[in-house]
């Protein structure tokens, strides 16, 4: 997928007149589905895959809490119901996403161990580790992204050869790079209300995320076990709720998903699910009302769309 998303750069060259100045991100990100694009892969031009098709066209969702909705079929970008998609909102530890790929293009990555010190604390957040302890990075990496760790996310942005301005200019440069141009970010967190981005971006992030192998194998974790350097042992459990839904049992398996929540952004939640075709979904909600409901809309709407469209 991460050589689809590439190769999708490479072709605006030779994409048909109509999509002249968008940006594949974009295309992405409409509200509508958008004609299969020619894609060039190892020199071979060749027609994108198409976009499921409604079985019924008179079959138009389902109503959600959330204030901004974005679902898409990962393969062809195509959009298969959405909510307020492109509206700016708080994203809250949705934003760990991207501190993610920054530690892993950093120049320390993953070798190596985290150690926490008093600075790494966050009085308004729940904290899982101590002043002092010491783990393994890619354990550290896994509590991130499984149990939203916030200590952790601090700990890799001061231990990644950057300042902490330096880590969050990065993060916000690789947004750009990745032509996602709604998000912003002001901490490695979440924690800050000023990292915002639209739903239609987030699902963007969460696919492209989950092509480093570090990052997808964490995604769908629904926990982990870890000891500490000073022999401590942890068990740091996943926020989301749905790994133990019927979304995680066959025909259907999650491959990915990120929890995220603050009092000015609501709840929130984008994940990505398979079903035994093969065929993969991502949703993302924002701005939910509550907990649980961000977990019983989300697996609402993924329910409807294997139901209600064909590939």
């Amino acid at each position: 997928m991460f050589d689809y998303l590439l190769s999708l750069l490479t072709v605006l060259a030779i994409a048909p007149a109509s999509f002249s100045g968008v940006t594949p991100m974009q295309v992405y990100g409409q509200s509508v589905a958008v004609e299969p694009l020619l894609i060039q892969k190892e020199g071979i031009v060749s027609q994108a895959v198409a976009t499921p098709r409604k079985i019924d066209p008179n079959n138009l969702g389902l109503v959600v809490s959330g204030q901004s909705v974005f679902v898409a079929d990962v393969a062809s970008g195509g959009v298969l119901f959405a909510k307020a998609p492109h509206d700016v909102r708080s994203i809250a530890s949705l934003s760990k996403l991207m501190t993610s790929i920054v530690v892993l293009e950093s120049d320390q990555g993953l070798e190596g161990n985290l150690s926490f010190v008093r600075s790494d604390f966050d009085y308004r957040s729940s904290t899982e580790f101590r002043i002092n302890e010491t783990i393994d990075k890619r354990d550290a990496l896994k509590a991130m992204l499984v149990g939203s760790v916030n200590e952790v996310a601090v700990a890799f942005a001061r231990s990644s050869g950057m300042s902490e301005d330096e880590f969050i200019l990065r993060m916000n440069q690789k947004a750009k790079e990745l032509h996602l141009v709604s998000l912003s970010f002001a901490d490695p967190t979440g924690l800050n209300v000023e990292n915002k981005g639209s739903a239609a971006d987030v699902a963007a992030l969460i696919t492209i995320a989950m092509n480093y192998p570090e990052i997808r194998e964490a995604l769908n974790l629904s926990e982990i076990n870890l000891t500490t350097k000073e022999g401590k042992e942890y068990n740091v459990e996943s926020t989301n709720l749905l790994l133990q839904s019927f979304l995680n049992e066959d025909p259907y398996k999650i491959m990915a998903a990120k929890t995220g929540s603050l009092p000015e952004a609501g709840y929130c939640l984008a994940q990505v699910t398979r079903n035994s075709a093969g065929h993969e979904v991502v949703v993302v909600m924002l701005g939910g009302d509550n907990h649980f409901t961000r977990f019983k809309d989300v697996k609402a709407l993924t329910s409807w769309v294997f139901d209600s469209y064909i590939w």
